[in-house]
Formats: structure tokens, C-alpha cells, sequence
């Protein structure tokens, strides 16, 4: 669609002073903040495989960017809050509208078809006004910015056609909320809001459930882990498939970085990280099925454990994750050796990656889990959450998925 203006307006910042440059780059980092976290609540609503494995890493590439940018604006004289407030960004109008969008490629092309490229418009200008001795570090930053936004245009443009027909009367709505982006970015001083306390809920946002990849078929229950008596090829088509799986850790992140109360910004990165590491897992699968030469579509997935994790707290939620992490590293040890043992390249990668990349994820729960809790008001100490947790994954999570017609003990994936 076309965007709501040609010629952005920005504060005479060819003769700011530093101060207001930094007002300014705190603007754009909370907006990209908030707008990366609405696109997130809609991850798990994807149908299409590569775009919801695709999607966390734009996100996560977001984040890296308004890490960026914080810093400068430190360096500028504005340090950022304590918490995160989300009800301060800019626009908060324009954000809660696109928490409405009827369906997930409907908020795909409302952020990344309208309001990116009004976005990339802006910081073009703001760039024009930096190129000058004075304010010559924030160049870098800002075409840095402006490179991230052409290619994920580009990406959503390519991916347009298999979006469907785009809800008119939404994308409409959009347009004229996007009316505000300019002139709110240019406000200097901004009213500071009261933290969020509770589990955020606006517009359709969280989604309560997972929609399925389109070409895969449903899985109910998990098969029982093959053990270390049976053949190597039936062990490591087994670890593939349940690799793909973690689609459902994926989704999960995502609703906990887009629900989650206010909290240090840092708290939104990492979980952008763990959300883009579990699509990365999930690509793992994919990789292994192929080069065992399987079709890795022909696979059947499940949302269950991402629609059952859908009723718990984002703390208790980012527990039972955290938690179900760390209980799996005996498993993911003996598969890494068995892989070396059988000279299974592949798998040995996938095996050392994913050792590392839930180690890290460990440490992420140990860090924020506190902050979460307290933010919730829950008079629950962290050890208390994870011991629930613990249990929620043995009698609800795991009874859940047990094919109960065989009498199996099932292992749940994330």
C-alpha cells in the first residue's frame, strides 16, 4: 500500500544538540522495540514452514539493532529507564492496531509492507540530517538501520504471494494509523507510563494456539525415545523428527517476548535469542530428515505443548521452558556421542549447537526468572516456580502427549 506521507518530518536536527539526537534514537529504538514484539505475538499463527522459521531471525536481527542504537543514545546523554516501558513507545496507537490484525500474514503485511517502509522513509531523512562532523557516529548506526529494513522489504515482499488475499478493510486501518509514525518519532520529551505489571493482552494478541504448517499432518501424542539398544538409523530419524518439533519452543518464545510484563530491555533480547536459537533447532530437523533423504514435510507436528504452555503465566511459562532445558541435557549428551561413535557428521553438529544454544537458555532462566516473578507480584519464591513447573510438565504436559492405547511414557519435546 502507499504510505500515508512523502517528506517525514523530523526536528531541525541539523542544529540539535546532542541531547535531542538522543531523544530521537530513543524514540526509534522503543518503537522497533514494541513493533519487533507485536510481530512476534504472531509467529505462531504462520502456515507457511520457511517464513515461521524465517520470521524469528528478522526479529532477533531487530533487537541487535536497537542494541545499537541504545548505546549511541546513551553516548548522547539519554540513558534509558531502568524498565522498559512499553506503554511509552511511540505510536502506541499504530502497535495496538496491528495487535488486531485477523491473521497472522495480515500482521506479516501491515508491519513489514506498510509501516517498515514509512519506517525506512524516516530514518532515510534523520540520516540526511546526521551527515555532518558532529553527529558522524549515529551515520553508521542509522544506514545500518536502513540496510535491516530494505532487506526484510524485500524478504516480505517476495513472500507476499503466498500470504493470500490481504483483509482490505485492516490494512486500511493501518494506513491511517500510520499517519501518526512521523510526528510521534519527532516528540522529544514523552510522558512515561506506568510499568506493566500483568500478562499483556491486546487485540488478538497472545494467540491461543498454534496453527499447523501448511503440507504437515497433526500429531497428537510423541512417539516413546527409541533406546540405545536399537539401531543407530532408527535413533537418528527419531532425534530428526523430534528436532522439528521445536517449532512449538519457538512459538512459545515468541508469546512470552510479546506478552511478557515490562522488564530491563535486556530481558527482551535474550528472549529474542532463545525464540530465533529454537527456529534454528527446528531447522536442525529439517536439515537431518534431508540428509537421511526423508521429506521432511511428511513429518506430523503438534501444537500441543505450545497450547497447553498458552494457559500458564509468561513466568511460569518461561519455567516450564527453562526447566525442561535443563533436565535434557543426559539425553542430548549420550546423542551427541552416539552420533561421534557412528561417524554421523550432521548429527554431531546438531547435537554440539544444540548443547550450546540450551546451555545459554539455562542461564537466560537463571537471569530473568526472578525479574519475571516479581514483575508478576507472584509471592512464589523462583525455587517454588520451578518446582510447580517441574510438575506441570510430569502431570500435565507429559500425560498429555503419552499415546495412552500402547501404555508409553512419552518424551515431550519443548
Amino acid at each position: 500500500m502507499n504510505s500515508p506521507s512523502s517528506s517525514p518530518e523530523l526536528p531541525a536536527l541539523s542544529v540539535s544538540l546532542p541531547r535531542d539526537r538522543g531523544l530521537v534514537l530513543r524514540n526509534l529504538a522503543d518503537f522497533q522495540t514494541e513493533l519487533a514484539r507485536v510481530a512476534a505475538g504472531f509467529v505462531p499463527g504462520l502456515s507457511e514452514w520457511d517464513l515461521r522459521c524465517g520470521l524469528p531471525l528478522h526479529l532477533f536481527a531487530d533487537f541487535r539493532m536497537v542494541q545499537d542504537l541504545r548505546v549511541r543514545q546513551r553516548e548522547l546523554g539519554v540513558i534509558p529507564t531502568e524498565i522498559h516501558l512499553s506503554g511509552s513507545a511511540p505510536v502506541r496507537s499504530l502497535l495496538d492496531c496491528l495487535c488486531e490484525a485477523p491473521s497472522s500474514a495480515d500482521a506479516l503485511e501491515a508491519i513489514y509492507l506498510q509501516v517498515k517502509p514509512q519506517l525506512l522513509k524516516w530514518i532515510e531523512a534523520f540520516l540526511h540530517a546526521t551527515r555532518s562532523v558532529y553527529d558522524l557516529p549515529s551515520a553508521p548506526l542509522l544506514e545500518a538501520n536502513r540496510d535491516l529494513l530494505r532487506g526484510q522489504i524485500a524478504w516480505a515482499s517476495e513472500a507476499r504471494p503466498r500470504l493470500g488475499e490481504p483483509d482490505a478493510l485492516f490494512q486500511a486501518r493501518v494506513l491511517v494509523a500510520l499517519g501518526d509514525l512521523e510526528s510521534e518519532l519527532a516528540v522529544l520529551e514523552r510522558r512515561r507510563s506506568e510499568p506493566v505489571r500483568l500478562a499483556r493482552r491486546i487485540g488478538r494478541l497472545p494467540l491461543a494456539d498454534g496453527v499447523l504448517p501448511r503440507g504437515f499432518s497433526a500429531r497428537a501424542t510423541l512417539p516413546k525415545a527409541p533406546t540405545p539398544e536399537r539401531p543407530y538409523a532408527e535413533r537418528e530419524r527419531f532425534f530428526a523428527m523430534n528436532f522439528m518439533m521445536e517449532m512449538q519452543a519457538t512459538d512459545s518464545c515468541a508469546s512470552i517476548l510479546f506478552e511478557a510484563p515490562d522488564m530491563p530491555w535486556d530481558f527482551y533480547f535474550d528472549a529474542a535469542r532463545h525464540m530465533w536459537d529454537e527456529s534454528r533447532h527446528a531447522t536442525f530437523g529439517e536439515l537431518k530428515l534431508k540428509s537421511l533423504g526423508m521429506a521432511f514435510h511428511e513429518v506430523p507436528l503438534s501444537t500441543t505443548a505450545y497450547r497447553l504452555r498458552q494457559t500458564l503465566t509468561p513466568h511460569d511459562r518461561y519455567a516450564a521452558l527453562t526447566t525442561q532445558e535443563a533436565d535434557a541435557f543426559p539425553g542430548k549428551h549420550a546423542g551427541l556421542k552416539a552420533a561421534l561413535e557412528h561417524h554421523d557428521t550432521v548429527g554431531a553438529m546438531t547435537w554440539s549447537y544444540d548443547i550450546a544454544d540450551e546451555t545459554q537458555h539455562v542461564r537466560f532462566g537463571q537471569k530473568w526468572l526472578p525479574g519475571l516473578i516479581k514483575a508478576a507480584g507472584d509471592p512464589r519464591s523462583p525455587d517454588q516456580v520451578r518446582a510447580d513447573a517441574e510438575n506441570w510438565r510430569a502431570n500435565v504436559l507429559a500425560v498429555t502427549y503419552r499415546p495412552d492405547s500402547l501404555g508409553l511414557a512419552p518424551t515431550p519435546t519443548a
